[in-house]
């Protein structure tokens, strides 16, 4: 499946997709209500996290069980949100799940 540049899972590396999160977590941002905003800006920071933790973590890199947990509560925050701003969260947790499908092969 091609992403939103038209490029297919073979052209880009696992860390893209996390990119692909982050962007997509903005334009719901910048969508949403004050309630969703300040869920979706903790859970871009988490993102941050996890691609920057080797500044603050023993073991640095993505861990897929902490994706998981961002994709999960992403599912739960589109049910909160409206309009486009829910269809950004989705696409942002269908990127993480991608995430975790290439970090595992």
């Amino acid at each position: 499946m091609a992403d939103d540049h038209g490029r297919t899972p073979s052209e880009r590396g696992p860390e893209e997709h996390l990119k692909r999160v982050r962007e997509r977590l903005q334009r719901a941002t910048d969508g949403a209500d004050r309630t969703v905003k300040s869920q979706l800006e903790s859970l871009t920071a988490g993102v941050f996290e996890q691609q920057d933790g080797h500044l603050t973590q023993s073991e640095p890199g993505p861990k897929d069980e902490r994706i998981a947990e961002i994709a999960e509560k992403l599912d739960g925050l589109a049910a909160e949100a409206s309009g486009e701003t829910t269809e950004h969260i989705r696409i942002a947790r269908d990127r993480c799940l991608e995430y975790i499908d290439e970090s595992d092969t």
